[in-house]
C-alpha cells in the first residue's frame, strides 16, 4: 500500500524537520547540532524498528494466506 507508505514518509520528514528546527527541547535545554543529530538518530532507529515490525507482520499474514 503506497498510500500508507507515503503517510509514513511524510510523518517521518515532518518530525525530523521539527527535531532540527527547534532550538530548545521540552526541558529547556538548548539544542546544539550534536544533540540534534543524536535525537535524529534515536528517532530514525525507532522509525526503522516500527517499519520492521510492520513488515514482519505483513510477511506473516501474507504467508498464512498462501497456505490457506
Amino acid at each position: 500500500s503506497s498510500a500508507a507508505s507515503d503517510v509514513y514518509k511524510r510523518q517521518f520528514l515532518c518530525f525530523s524537520a521539527f527535531l532540527f528546527a527547534r532550538t530548545v527541547d521540552g526541558h529547556g535545554t538548548v539544542q546544539t547540532l550534536e544533540v540534534k543529530l543524536i535525537s535524529f538518530a534515536i528517532w530514525a532507529a525507532f522509525y526503522l524498528g516500527v517499519l520492521a515490525i510492520e513488515w514482519l507482520i505483513y510477511v506473516i499474514v501474507r504467508r498464512s494466506k498462501k497456505q490457506n
